[in-house]
């Protein structure tokens, strides 16, 4: 499922994920009521884990990554980046 957190309310409709690449793909779903604002989304297993959705491009999960620390080059932080090598959020 894709889930759509808002500040007036939840929506979820039927997703899936490309395993290899991260891309969603949601069934299309028309809601009349104003929502309020985004607050988050992410695509819920089948045993109803979360999985982040990148909330720049809303089209593919989120991966952690390892990155080095910019204050230490010695130590590693766990970070999360869009799983789409062209999205806005990864230049």
């Amino acid at each position: 499922m894709f889930v759509s957190v808002w500040s007036e309310g939840i929506v979820k409709t039927s997703c899936t994920l490309n395993e290899t690449t991260g891309e969603l793909t949601p069934e299309t779903c028309d809601v009349k009521e104003n929502l309020g604002c985004l607050e988050r989304e992410y695509f819920e297993t089948q045993d109803e884990n979360e999985i982040p959705v990148c909330p720049t491009c809303h089209e593919f999960i989120m991966t952690l990554v390892m990155n080095p620390a910019l204050s230490d080059k010695h130590t590693i932080l766990e970070d999360h980046q869009c799983s789409n090598p062209d999205c806005d959020s990864r230049e």
